[in-house]
């Protein structure tokens, strides 16, 4: 399980736990849609980081509103987390 944030947040707002199979699947949808500015592999690999607001920008620049292969609501769940993102500073991944 990782545990995401926005760089910026409440405590109420901007975060959220990705299963480890929901993680995976997120990752090879951003590699299908050529997301490379975002440091997938080492979100693939559940590793603790810190995603810019540059790299999260330029991922959501390349992504497509529809998915190649994940489930579509949980694409646009990420999409707009990452936007959210963008909006507070970045993001982290525990």
């Amino acid at each position: 399980m990782s545990r995401l944030y926005w760089a910026r947040n409440d405590g109420l707002t901007g975060h959220v736990w990705l299963s480890d199979a929901d993680r995976a699947a997120l990752a090879r949808e951003m590699v299908l849609q050529g997301m490379s500015s975002f440091p997938v592999a080492t979100f693939e690999r559940g590793e603790r980081m810190q995603v810019t607001v540059g790299e999260i920008e330029g991922a959501l620049g390349a992504a497509a509103p529809e998915p190649v292969s994940v489930d579509e609501r949980l694409w646009r769940d990420w999409l707009a987390f990452l936007a959210g993102a963008s909006e507070n500073g970045g993001l982290l991944v525990r």
